[in-house]
């Protein structure tokens, strides 16, 4: 098969749902899909699921006459790169740190099997086809079910001694905070995760969700969530603008600390919270400007990820191609 035909396939393990699909050399999706995670019956279910996934993606591809050499996946969490093993923290995840995902995974299919954590994935794909190409260096963030980070220096991954750079989810913004699924108190992710803005916002409205919201929940505020939340940000309402703005000034906290450390050229801020509305990353900027040196926010962009929900299933199929 001809290089520029290659098909790559990726699954991106969410803590709420799975992403996979197909993709060719240009990062044109030829097909995806999404299952729910179902975190709670346990990590030997979750591998399993991972496994069935793989298996269904991979004949998918071969009822289309699709090559793939390789399968990539992102998972939350630290992960040692040469083995496939999760060896970080997974709060969002229980028991599932330890996971031998690329062995079982290698075993089951009989294919080469890579695996990084998730927002690398994410980096991975921006770095390739969205907002992070042309090199330099950049710091990615993703806000979703958890907060995940990674730091690309000349567009390549920045992985640590321990495979375990980049979890700016876990800076602690406040060590008297509120306690964290990680252990530590005041963590980012207490704070602006899609769960806490959610919180949020409910505690704010209390018995009276106001015009606005009425609308948007059509009444009933079992409705609510992050869709409904920037809609009524875009609408005007008082109680969403008021948690969107807080939730900018929590990540515009932790972001301000890196980029006086690193001095980037860009900020890449993904996952399904930045999906909402660009005006939202438009605000961490501009408190990220407010808060770090001149110095090191001169030139910096802050951007809104190009690839969307796409983007970690795209970079865990690049995977292969980095190792090559």
């Amino acid at each position: 098969m001809n290089s520029t035909n290659r098909t790559f396939a990726g699954i991106d393990i969410g803590g709420t749902n799975i992403k996979f699909g197909l993709f060719d050399q240009q990062g044109k999706v030829l097909h995806k899909e999404h299952r729910s995670t179902m975190a709670e019956k346990g990590p030997e279910a979750l591998l399993h699921l991972v496994a069935n996934i793989a298996e269904r993606l991979l004949f998918f591809a071969a009822d289309e006459e699709l090559e793939v050499k390789s399968l990539g996946i992102g998972t939350p969490g630290a992960v040692d790169f040469r083995t496939g093993q999760v060896i970080g923290t997974c709060p969002n995840i229980k028991g599932w740190q330890g996971t031998q995902i690329g062995q079982a995974l290698r075993e089951r299919l009989n294919m080469p099997v890579f695996v990084d954590n998730d927002v690398n994935c994410m980096a991975v794909a921006e770095s390739k086809f969205g907002a992070a190409t042309g090199g330099g260096t950049t710091i990615c963030l993703t806000l979703g079910t958890g907060v995940g980070g990674a730091i690309l220096f000349d567009g390549k991954l920045y992985r640590g001694a321990n495979y375990s750079a980049g979890e700016l989810g876990h800076i602690s913004i406040d060590h008297n905070g509120r306690l964290c699924n990680c252990g530590n108190k005041g963590c980012l992710e207490v704070y602006v995760s899609s769960k806490a803005i959610v919180a949020n916002v409910k505690a704010l409205l209390g018995d009276d969700m106001g015009s606005i919201f009425k609308r948007v929940l059509e009444g009933e505020i079992e409705n609510l969530n992050i869709r409904k939340i920037f809609a009524a940000f875009r609408s005007g309402d008082e109680a969403a603008t008021r948690v969107l703005g807080e939730t900018a000034s929590y990540v515009a906290t932790a972001l301000s600390g890196v980029v006086n450390l690193l001095n980037p050229n860009r900020v890449v801020i993904g996952g399904g919270v930045a999906e909402g509305d660009n005006g939202f990353v438009a605000m961490i900027e501009r408190e990220i400007r407010e808060r770090a040196f001149d110095s090191a926010t001169d030139g910096m962009i802050v951007v809104r990820a190009a690839l969307g929900n796409d983007a970690g299933f795209i970079g865990a199929g690049l995977l292969g191609e980095m190792t090559s």
